[in-house]
């Protein structure tokens, strides 16, 4: 997984998760213990309660240029996501001559 990772950082392209489930700080803990101690390779922010997001689907990966602008959504279901490499191809589709 790390790899796909380096490859977004190749792209100057920023992986942000947002944990949503959360009622608060000390609950969203939680996702960190997947990582087993480690730093995860992508920043990690909490919006309990949803109060930000709520308009956002809980499982879609969101492509949101610099500009703040959502160039693409990759609908997802909590079993089924768009593959590391789909997205990678589409951020390099969307950012050519930029």
């Amino acid at each position: 997984m790390q790899e796909s990772y380096d490859e977004f950082s190749k792209r100057d392209t920023v992986v942000i998760a947002i944990s949503q489930e959360d009622k608060d700080l000390a609950s969203a803990k939680k996702i960190m213990k997947a990582f087993k101690g480690k730093t995860p390779p992508f920043s990690v922010a909490v919006d309990a309660n949803r109060k930000n997001t709520i308009h956002y689907d809980r499982t879609t990966t969101y492509f949101i240029d610099k500009g703040g602008i959502v160039r693409q959504i990759f609908p997802m279901l909590i079993h089924h996501r768009a593959s590391w490499e789909t997205i990678l191809s589409e951020v390099d589709r969307l950012t050519q001559g930029t």
